[in-house]
């Protein structure tokens, strides 16, 4: 490859791609070198012999071309000011990203970079560095930036999130980062839906956020099955009840999903704020002397009533069936005493509380969401968990298959009336009250994002 090393100024590097008025553009008196005499010096900055912004080595390209991609751009660098994370002080010299995009795809085979709009002028540096060197060849083309409302994508912005410790990392899933919403749990199906629905184009788009989460809804609502689970238990003993079986399907529209027993005790568990002290008019729970229906429990129950502890918090409900009640206003989700799951449970809501936090007074660090994330340290799921555990991904589940079944990146469920929630290394995880997203991102596709 034709190149040189430029001990030029910066001043210098001006002037020749024509400075101020826009002059006429001339190539550096260093780019006339021999190639023995570029090699010593190149490997004269590996050695350390030069300091930083003392040499560089140049591509010589097309300093006549209209593009300022064209203009001997830089391939390598000194650098010296700090440490590499990997190689220490041993390494002094690092290529640029103009010179090492276009190869690391060629000797990766990616087929198609996909780049934003911004790098359109890069496609001719891109093409041009790869024909030079006769290489594979792979394709550049842009597309419009994607933009979400009520987040932050800029990653100095979420660095400032990191290290001000509002959030746990950059995979935190309150983040719409790659590793944000893959961890959230956001299936590859619903991704592509997504992108699909919208199109692509160069034109920067800016979508609401809940639009976005309306097409994993969707996307989820037919592929996961559903579990009863409870948040803040509160045991309710049904004094009259027979412990029998109950045959609960995976998901009540979609008969291929199955079906799984669940043991109905005479001591079940069911959400604290499904049943309240004293009763009114618009209140359509559990409370003493009204009924319910438990979710495809053989019968309704009634309250009869309840003990609390000195803090005057509910420790238990006493009840009775109620067989005579066929359709009860009311059904909520429960848990029995037998084969359900103990866990810690995390649900979700929007980081910011408006929809365009830079622009609030004070900057976006001053519109972070106190209650963005509720956890719940006791929470227990029914006995139908260790099975769906099992069978992640369902047959659903898009583009989770080539990489092998299993994994806590795909063991999603919608827990009735809650959210929907996906396990990671033993947490769940939901947003909004109405998603748990993890996204899975396969390693071995032959196209790019940046």
């Amino acid at each position: 490859m034709p190149a040189a090393n430029d001990v030029s100024s910066d001043a210098e590097i001006k002037a020749q791609r024509g400075g101020e008025e826009h002059g006429p553009r001339f190539r550096c008196t260093h780019a006339e070198q021999s190639i023995e005499e570029n090699l010593k010096k190149f490997r004269d900055m590996r050695d350390g012999v030069y300091k930083p912004r003392e040499a560089f080595l140049r591509m010589k390209q097309d300093i006549t071309d209209g593009n300022p991609q064209m203009w001997d751009l830089a391939a390598y660098r000194i650098k010296t000011d700090s440490p590499h994370h990997r190689t220490g002080w041993d390494w002094k010299i690092y290529p640029t990203y103009d010179f090492t995009h276009c190869l690391c795809d060629s000797l990766e085979n990616i087929t198609h970079s996909l780049c934003t709009v911004e790098f359109i002028q890069s496609r001719v540096s891109y093409e041009w560095l790869n024909k030079t060197l006769g290489v594979y060849e792979p394709m550049q083309r842009e597309y419009g930036r994607l933009n979400l409302t009520g987040t932050v994508l800029s990653k100095r912005k979420i660095q400032k999130l990191v290290d001000s410790g509002i959030v746990r990392g950059w995979d935190d899933p309150r983040l719409y980062t790659l590793i944000g919403i893959r961890r959230r749990g956001v299936p590859p199906g619903a991704i592509l839906e997504f992108v699909n629905e919208l199109g692509v184009t160069t034109s920067i788009t800016t979508i609401q956020t809940f639009k976005f989460e309306q097409y994993v809804r969707r996307y989820l609502e037919r592929t996961v099955p559903r579990l009863n689970m409870v948040l803040d238990p509160l045991p309710v003993v049904i004094e009259d009840a027979e412990e029998t079986d109950v045959e609960i399907p995976f998901h009540p529209k979609n008969a291929a999903m199955g079906s799984h027993k669940v043991r109905f005790t005479k001591t079940v568990y069911i959400e604290r704020s499904d049943f309240r002290e004293v009763d009114s008019p618009d209140y359509y729970r559990l409370a003493p002397g009204k009924t319910v229906g438990l979710l495809k429990a053989p019968f309704p129950i009634k309250a009869t009533s309840f003990t609390k502890d000195e803090s005057g918090k509910v420790t238990e409900v006493r009840a009775v069936s109620d067989k005579e009640t066929k359709k009860p206003k009311a059904w909520i989700q429960w848990v029995g005493t037998e084969g359900h799951t103990k866990l810690e449970v995390r649900i979700h809501n929007q980081l910011f509380k408006s929809e365009k936090p830079e622009d609030v007074e004070g900057g976006f660090l001053s519109d972070v969401n106190p209650d963005s994330e509720a956890i719940y340290p006791d929470a227990i799921v029914e006995s139908g968990f260790a099975e769906v555990r099992r069978r992640a991904p369902w047959p659903e589940a898009a583009g989770e298959s080539e990489l092998g079944k299993g994994g806590v990146e795909s063991v999603r469920f919608q827990a009735n009336r809650i959210a929907y929630f996906v396990s990671f290394h033993c947490f769940h995880y939901s947003l909004m009250h109405a998603n748990c997203f993890r996204l899975w991102i396969p390693t071995a596709p032959t196209t790019r994002l940046f």
